[in-house]
C-alpha cells in the first residue's frame, strides 16, 4: 500500500511517500509561500526518487490544517485534483497530530502540546497523551497570556513545541511548563502512521464536499485608497 502525503499547513510544504507507514523518500521547501510554485514538482520528484508510479498510489493523503490560509487552500486543492485524476482515496491528517510524532523519549503522563503561530498572540494549539500521541484535548486558537493553560498546567508537566511555542516561554510562568529547544515545523515526513491507520480503517474524505480545517475565517486585506 503506497500513500503519497502532502503538506502545506505552515512555512513552505512539504511531500512524502510511504509503503504501509514505512517512508520511501520525502523533500521539502522551506521558502515562505512557496506550495503553490514548487508543490508539484516535489511531488514529481519524491515519486522519482522512490521509482514509484502515479499510477501505482493507492491513495493521496493531505495535512488538514489548521494553518495557513493559502498553503491549506493550495494542498487540499492538489491532493483532490491527484486524487480525482487518478480515481484514488482521499485521506486527511490533522497537522498538530503529526506534528506530535516528532517528539519522542519523553517521560510517561507528560502532556504534549504543538503549536502554530496564528500572528500576533495567538497559537492553534491542542494537548497529547505523549506517549499514544492521542488527542485529549481539542485543537483550538488560544491567545497567549500568563494565564494561559493554567488549569492543565496545575496537575500535569506539558511539552510545549511548534513555532508558535516561542510565544509562551516568557509568559508562562509555571515550573510544569517544559519548552523543546529544537524547532518542529509540520512536515508530511511524520504523518505515515496516521495516514497508514486511517486507509485500513476505510476513513476516506468525501472529494466533494471535503475542505481543509482553518479554525479561523480568513481576514482578507484591502488596499487603502
Amino acid at each position: 500500500m503506497k500513500i503519497l502525503s502532502i503538506e502545506a499547513s505552515t512555512t513552505g510544504c512539504s511531500v512524502a511517500l510511504f509503503e504501509n507507514d514505512k517512508l520511501l523518500s520525502a523533500i521539502e521547501s522551506r521558502i515562505d509561500r512557496s506550495s503553490a510554485e514548487f508543490l508539484t514538482t516535489l511531488i514529481d520528484q519524491v515519486l522519482m526518487v522512490a521509482k514509484v508510479e502515479k499510477l501505482d498510489l493507492d491513495a493521496i493523503a493531505v495535512a488538514k490544517g489548521p494553518g495557513s490560509y493559502t498553503g491549506l487552500r493550495i494542498a487540499v486543492s492538489t491532493a483532490k485534483g491527484f486524487a480525482f485524476a487518478l480515481d484514488k482515496p482521499l485521506l486527511s491528517f490533522g497537522t498538530l497530530d503529526a506534528m506530535c510524532y516528532q517528539v519522542n523519549g519523553y517521560p510517561e503522563g507528560i502532556l504534549l502540546c504543538p503549536m502554530i503561530d496564528a500572528r500576533r498572540m495567538e497559537v492553534f494549539c491542542a494537548f497529547y497523551d505523549g506517549e499514544e500521541k492521542k488527542q485529549k484535548i481539542a485543537v483550538e486558537a488560544v491567545i497567549v497570556e500568563e494565564q494561559s493553560f493554567e488549569d492543565i498546567l496545575l496537575n500535569n508537566k506539558v511539552l510545549f513545541f511548534g513555532e508558535g511555542s516561542a510565544k509562551c516561554e516568557d509568559v508562562l510562568k509555571s515550573t510544569n511548563a517544559l519548552f523543546l529547544t529544537d524547532p518542529i515545523i509540520p512536515s508530511a515526513a511524520f504523518s505515515g502512521k496516521i495516514c497508514n491507520e486511517k486507509y485500513n480503517n476505510g476513513e476516506f474524505e468525501d472529494l466533494t464536499l471535503f475542505e481543509p480545517y482553518y479554525l479561523k475565517e480568513y481576514m482578507f486585506k484591502t488596499k487603502k485608497p
